[in-house]
């Protein structure tokens, strides 16, 4: 009996702290500003990224849509853009193209087309921040799939709704080097008779995999174990096959509705650097954690600054283009 009322005294403790907020009287010192960047680097494709000042938080509005700021001091989120930041690219320690301004999306957008197996970096200058300095080795593996297959799968709940989701199985067979990471990355889009949206793994299920751990982690039960940017390692794999199948939610349809639409578009699989697997991963901890959880430390892949810069090589391994 002591037992059980120890367990419902901690739930009560538990819900009564959810409830409550607290001020830290912090007094120490905040860390510099930073520049903050994340950006891929592939072979024969152009560099673009956009670049972005941090600040202490609170200073900025999340800018949620239809409503008003939260705090008269604070600032809208499109004054953390920096547009007249110097920004060079070297290729294998050459300067191959200096920016001073970015384009009219905001982005820094170099002319000049890396190759396979170069080494590039890109140094930026702003203001009084430190230097920030971003290397990218395109040295990297094709992905090798084994087999790869899409589907469209339909069902009702339990009150007579109808859903649609895309349902994705892959093989990815590992070269057995040391440390390979990799990206699963859907480029879907579903368009309907009311507008078109992007697909993304943030909707995910993973359904099953050959070794478990692998796309999802292990998590406790107050914290989500979604993979919102599909990195993987082959810790577990090294030199095998991993299997795995997933879904991604497409529409959700009352008793009544009929469905109406096209899903289109291409699934990828990518060797990414370490660097930009480390911040992914760890930036996925920090999206999942709670209250209940230590704090998340988010590694980053660039020399003084926030973010990350990295090479990248994909390959498309099956196209979609399916009407219902």
């Amino acid at each position: 009996m002591k037992t059980i009322k120890y367990i419902l005294l901690g739930f009560m403790v538990m819900f009564a702290l959810y409830g409550c907020e607290y001020e830290i009287d912090y007094r120490g010192e905040l860390p510099k500003d930073k520049l903050v960047v994340a950006s891929f680097i592939e072979a024969d494709s152009v560099i673009s990224f956009s670049l972005y000042k941090s600040a202490k938080p609170g200073t900025y509005n999340s800018g949620s849509i239809g409503f008003e700021k939260a705090s008269n001091i604070q600032k809208d989120l499109s004054s953390a853009y920096v547009t007249d930041a110097k920004a060079e690219l070297y290729i294998d320690g050459v300067l191959k193209q200096t920016l001073l301004q970015a384009s009219d999306n905001i982005k820094y957008t170099f002319t000049t087309i890396p190759r396979d197996n170069q080494k590039v970096e890109i140094k930026l200058n702003y203001k009084d921040y430190a230097q920030a300095i971003g290397k990218a080795n395109l040295n990297l593996p094709m992905p090798d799939i084994d087999s790869s297959n899409v589907i469209l799968q339909s069902g009702t709940d339990e009150y007579g709704n109808t859903y649609h989701r895309l349902v994705v199985y892959l093989e990815i067979k590992d070269n057995g080097n040391e440390e390979n990471y990799y990206q699963i990355e859907p480029n879907i889009n579903y368009a309907s008779n009311y507008d078109v949206r992007k697909i993304t793994l943030s909707n995910s299920e993973l359904l099953w995999e050959n070794i478990q751990g692998v796309f999802q982690e292990n998590s406790s039960t107050f914290e989500s174990n979604l993979n919102r940017f599909g990195v993987i390692s082959n810790k577990k794999f090294r030199a095998g096959v991993y299997k795995v199948k997933f879904a991604l939610s497409v529409d959700y349809l009352f008793t009544g509705e009929k469905a109406n639409g096209r899903i289109y578009g291409n699934i990828k699989v990518a060797s990414i650097e370490k660097q930009a697997y480390s911040y992914l991963f760890t930036l996925n901890r920090y999206y999942n954690s709670t209250f209940m959880n230590e704090p998340v430390i988010i590694l980053d892949g660039i020399e003084n600054a926030y973010g990350f810069i990295g090479g990248k090589k994909s390959r498309i391994v099956k196209n979609v283009n399916l009407i219902f």
